[in-house]
């Protein structure tokens, strides 16, 4: 009899502990410090996010992943924050494509460390002709110390390899000089 209600009880306990997809609002990045204005003035205010490929649907009985939507709602907010953003689609002068190559995960562990491998691509609108183009892997770690449940130092750290990506291809946009 004892052993029907432990089973129970952890049956329950691993139904609680659903894995979550990442959340937009701890992927996107807030102003990059010091960074002011991109190499490239014609960047200010004229990218727009384009497309956004290779993301995963979380399924809640699996593991936690990092969706297109929410990605490019990542991306879009990151723009936004470092003055990159495109008012509106007559305004976008650059089109950015990212495509999420994949994201390597642990199977389990206590501290959970996720890399993420993403491709972007910018172009020049409306010519469609290669602007800037680089491919980030950016490594991050979410420990036990983190969050406790199972599934949400996965989830952390899907979230901190993707802000890392974009922080990194921010970074890398806002010095680039066409030549």
């Amino acid at each position: 009899m004892k052993f029907r209600f432990l089973f129970l009880g952890l049956a329950a306990l691993g139904l609680s502990a659903c894995a979550e997809p990442a959340k937009v609002e701890n992927m996107a990045i807030s102003a990059t410090a010091g960074a002011g204005a991109p190499s490239d003035p014609e960047l200010a205010g004229a990218v727009c996010v384009t497309s956004v490929t290779g993301g995963e649907e979380t399924n809640a009985l699996w593991t936690s992943e990092v969706d297109d939507v929410s990605f490019q709602q990542a991306l879009e907010a990151s723009l936004a924050n470092n003055g990159l953003s495109a008012a509106s689609a007559e305004a976008c002068r650059f089109g950015l494509e990212a495509n999420l190559l994949g994201l390597a995960q642990p199977v389990a562990g206590f501290n959970m460390t996720v890399t993420s491998h993403v491709n972007y691509t910018v172009l020049r609108q409306p010519s469609g002709e290669s602007y800037f183009l680089t491919t980030v892997t950016e490594p991050f770690t979410a420990t036990v110390s983190d969050a406790f449940a199972g599934v949400t130092p996965l989830r952390l750290a899907n979230e901190g390899s993707i802000r890392g990506n974009i922080q990194t291809m921010i970074d890398q946009l806002m010095a680039h000089r066409p030549g």
